[in-house]
């Protein structure tokens, strides 16, 4: 079973939160951002970068994940 939807909007408004604070600065992020996706039960972190040869495709690469466990 999923998140309810007044958990799924305090997990989006606190995760939003930490987003914020280590994305790196306006200029930076065409080569490095950071987000997250909120899935089941899960919440999974990302950093986004531009392809080496192709920098108009970009890929999300995870680097942390937590699942909640009722």
């Amino acid at each position: 079973m999923a998140f309810n939807d007044l958990e799924r909007k305090r997990i989006q408004k606190l995760v939003g939160a930490f987003i914020e604070q280590i994305r790196p600065p306006g200029h930076i992020r065409p080569q490095l951002d950071f987000g997250f996706h909120v899935a089941g039960h899960s919440i999974e972190l990302f950093e986004i970068r531009p392809q080496w040869d192709k920098p108009k495709i970009k890929h999300e690469h995870s680097f942390a994940k937590a699942t909640f466990v009722r």
